[in-house]
């Protein structure tokens, strides 16, 4: 067997280790097909793996127990071995965002990050947990995130929950800095999908799973050198995942590689939702760029504002400086290129001096919070009123001088039900997101790709339209050496141009780096 390890080294049988730093699903199951490797090897360096490093990381809620894990390891090993491979991730170790129920047979809970929900049973796995599952992918972990995915309090500290406690980038060392806005540049891994990010990039496993209402799978995975996309909503199924809301959430997978994230989408997409390639999204990692028709945003006009990141200026000079350099080689790969394309501003979603968008979050989360509890047993709430009422009675570690409000569930809880002032909000929503916005600028410039900071704005017309978005890996800061992304937005259901464009990249421009553990 290759030996597996987190350094390149060589072994005393002359075989070159497995790094799970730089190892993919892909390259993992090529040495689980040729008999090099076992999947309960890969469980026990997987596990080893979380051992050695969570405790400063703290990507970790919960991991399966290790006589779970190989049991299941052991029964997919036979079944290689009788020939049945279920899918091109038939024994390869996940991790999933620990916002994704699980029976209790899976001996993990889902927290969501909460202690209100710690000891709590889903009634069912969620949907897409069955789905992986079924295609003999092996969940190890549920992977720690912004407590609720970020929909607590304001201001809040990305990748912090009650639970999982402060999440930390795996690039970058030194800890967290409390100072710092709860997106900031220094050492802040982005969240709410942090853990997911975090540990796919410290060799947790070679895949994970994530959520995005509005950037919580593309802040995360651009801040950890990852592909991922946030598909089209209502693609990937909801059913049994804690809610923000439904106009705007969807699970999405988080990868090293173009053809892990391929593979992942043929698993996790409903092919009723939506129409899918011939051969699978996998056919769409042609690393080609003809059809390509690609429009650009001007970094300083897309980038995060200083209350959401604190000005690094020396960072934000060489993320410009980077993105500018990209637009500069995409021009000449594109089968055509527009520059500075004009899009309507996000301050634009405003209504009455407040987000559109955040007021919709308000108005579904209270109806779709409560449904999710419905399916759950020995829950120690009921209500998003007793949520907010355990959250005091358990301030000191619910709501910590560094964390402490809670200002967006009592906001929620505030909000009566008022049928048309929704209807005005969500239409209001659209036609800024789509109609007005990527819509117009699409037909405008004649592209179908447009691509700006993934530390900006575009995430935003993402949730407001329902359209994919997914990251293009760019660069390293020199000053941590945290990453740092290009994102790409497309129209409805067309993940395929994107997947195409992430391969494309992926060909062209140079390999990620993994941390320096």
């Amino acid at each position: 067997m290759i030996p597996i390890t987190e350094t390149m080294a060589s072994s005393s049988t002359g075989q070159t280790p497995l790094n799970l730093l730089i190892a993919t699903a892909g390259d993992l199951q090529r040495e689980l097909s040729s008999g090099k490797l076992t999947s309960v090897d890969l469980v026990n360096a997987c596990l080893d793996q979380i051992d050695q490093h969570d405790g400063y990381l703290h990507a970790m809620i919960s991991k399966a127990p290790r006589t779970s894990l190989i049991e299941q390891a052991q029964k997919l090993d036979k079944e290689r071995k009788s020939n049945e491979i279920r899918s091109k991730l038939h024994g390869i170790p996940i991790l999933i965002k620990d916002n994704i129920a699980t029976l209790p047979e899976l001996h993990m809970d889902t927290t969501a990050g909460s202690l209100a929900l710690v000891g709590s049973k889903p009634k069912h796995h969620a949907t897409i947990v069955t789905r992986l599952l079924d295609a003999g992918a092996i969940i190890i972990g549920k992977a720690s995130l912004s407590e609720l995915s970020f929909y607590k309090g304001s201001a809040s500290n990305c990748g912090w929950s009650a639970v999982g406690g402060q999440g930390q980038s795996a690039y970058v060392r030194g800890g967290f800095r409390p100072d710092d806005t709860f997106v900031g540049h220094s050492k802040n891994p982005g969240g709410s999908s942090s853990g997911s990010a975090i540990g796919v990039a410290a060799g947790y496993a070679p895949i994970s799973i994530g959520t995005e209402t509005s950037g919580s799978l593309i802040l995360p995975a651009g801040r950890a050198a990852l592909y991922t996309v946030k598909p089209t909503i209502s693609i990937v199924p909801q059913e049994g995942i804690v809610p923000v809301t439904a106009l705007c959430d969807s699970a999405g997978p988080m990868t090293k590689s173009v053809e892990d994230l391929a593979n992942l989408m043929d698993i996790l997409v409903n092919p009723v939702k939506t129409k899918i390639p011939t051969g699978g999204y996998i056919s769409a990692v042609t690393a080609a760029w003809e059809g390509l028709r690609i429009g650009t945003l001007d970094p300083d006009k897309s980038k995060f504002t200083e209350f959401e990141c604190k000005s690094e200026p020396a960072a934000e000079m060489q993320m410009k400086t980077e993105t500018l350099s990209a637009y500069a080689k995409l021009r000449h790969l594109a089968t055509s290129f527009h520059e500075n394309v004009s899009l309507i501003s996000d301050s634009e979603f405003e209504i009455e001096g407040e987000s559109c968008l955040r007021l919709l979050f308000g108005y579904g989360f209270k109806r779709e919070f409560e449904a999710y509890l419905e399916h759950i047993e020995d829950s120690k709430i009921h209500s998003l009123e007793d949520l907010i009422q355990f959250n005091k009675d358990n301030a000191e570690t619910e709501l910590p001088p560094q964390n402490p409000r809670q200002d967006i569930l009592e906001r929620a809880s505030s909000l009566e039900d008022d049928p048309d002032r929704y209807r005005v909000l969500l239409e209001h929503a659209r036609s800024i997101g789509r109609d007005r916005g990527i819509d117009e600028t699409f037909k405008k410039y004649d592209i179908n790709v447009l691509v700006g900071p993934a530390e900006g704005s575009l995430t935003k017309f993402a949730a407001a339209a329902g359209y994919p978005i997914a990251t293009l890996p760019l660069g390293y800061l020199d000053f941590n050496g945290r990453p740092h992304a290009l994102a790409a937005i497309a129209a409805a259901h067309q993940e395929p141009i994107l997947i195409q464009l992430q391969s494309a990249w992926e060909g062209s421009f140079p390999a990620r780096k993994p941390p320096l553990l």
